[in-house]
């Protein structure tokens, strides 16, 4: 899809019109991460991405998915609009040891895959380098899976996981915390 010409650059959200505004969530997702465990000197954990025996929809209306919450640091939230709609935004804010936290990203699914995610990712990792955080810091769910990918594929690595994050039975529902990290090189 061709972006329009009504796609407006990344634009810094004001934190009096966006506080609360609501970030729908949605995904879907045939696959998962499972964790492997092999008990041993050292421990060895590692990632094996499997079916599912049916497609997983992530949809909520979470409180916790709203732009400027009182509990972010610092938060800093930007936006690319199509016209007057706002079409995808990525939330940051600091954490105590000099790291950015991005607290999410999203692009409305009907703008999917026209590098709207690359962008946005790319104006944070410009912050970092000149605001000289040491490194960006992020989470996602083992079941999303495709944002996985776009992490990776950003220079994000893998840096461990919460099993009881959402519940507890996170390893259960295949739905586990995922952190990765990307490095400020310069450090």
């Amino acid at each position: 899809m061709q972006l329009s010409p009504s796609i407006s650059n990344i634009e810094l959200l004001d934190e009096k019109v966006f506080k609360n505004y609501p970030i729908p969530i949605i995904y879907d997702s045939d696959e998962y991460y499972d964790l492997i465990f092999e008990k041993g000197d050292p421990l060895k954990i590692e990632l094996k991405l499997k079916k599912r025996s049916q497609t997983y929809h992530h949809q909520k209306d979470d409180p916790s998915e709203r732009l400027y919450q009182d509990w972010l640091t610092k938060a800093r939230a930007f936006g690319i609009f199509d016209k007057d709609k706002l079409i995808g935004a990525i939330e940051v804010g600091d954490d105590y040891s000099g790291r950015l936290v991005v607290n999410l990203l999203w692009i409305d699914p009907a703008y999917r895959h026209n590098k709207l995610a690359t962008a946005l990712m790319d104006h944070i990792k410009k912050i970092m380098f000149e605001e000289h955080y040491r490194a960006i810091i992020l989470e996602t769910q083992s079941c999303n899976t495709k944002a996985i990918a776009f992490y990776l594929k950003q220079g994000f690595q893998f840096a461990g996981f919460d099993n009881s994050c959402y519940s507890n039975q996170d390893l259960k529902r295949h739905e586990v915390r995922f952190n990765f990290v990307y490095f400020n090189p310069k450090f």
